[in-house]
């Protein structure tokens, strides 16, 4: 066997321009390159070309991404800006991570997680999901 990772997630939206300011705005995704009806966005944090392609079109059904934080200051600051910017979210303790959940202009949910194996979190998830208070305390 050999190993892979995730290295790109290509998207069809309805409206680029769109789907470009969430991801730039809300993921802080950089635009990195731009041709005919695609954008390439991609972190500061990654060498790669791209991590995410958005490709104005007919999108074929929602899908789920998720975009990794660090600290538990970086999630709540991500709350807090989702919550001022007035866009509707969700926040959910899976035991291994948390969870901020939103969706893009097309209807794909976009998920903010800070991994907590390694601080005060399960090993596993085995699919249990509670609510996460605002506060971040249990």
């Amino acid at each position: 066997m050999y190993a892979t990772r995730l290295a790109y997630v290509h998207l069809k939206v309805r409206q680029l321009e769109a789907a470009v300011t969430f991801y730039t705005r809300f993921l802080d995704l950089q635009l990195c390159e731009r041709f005919d009806q695609t954008s390439l966005l991609v972190s500061s944090e990654n060498e790669a070309h791209f991590e995410l392609a958005l490709t104005e079109g007919e999108p074929t059904g929602p899908v789920t991404l998720g975009f990794a934080v660090t600290t538990p200051e970086d999630f709540e600051a991500a709350r807090r800006f989702v919550e001022l910017e007035g866009v509707r979210y969700g926040l959910e303790d899976r035991g291994i991570a948390w969870v901020l959940c939103l969706q893009d202009p097309d209807g794909n949910t976009v998920e903010l997680f800070l991994d907590r194996r390694t601080s005060g979190g399960v090993a596993f998830w085995r699919g249990e999901t509670a609510p996460l208070p605002a506060d971040g305390k249990r």
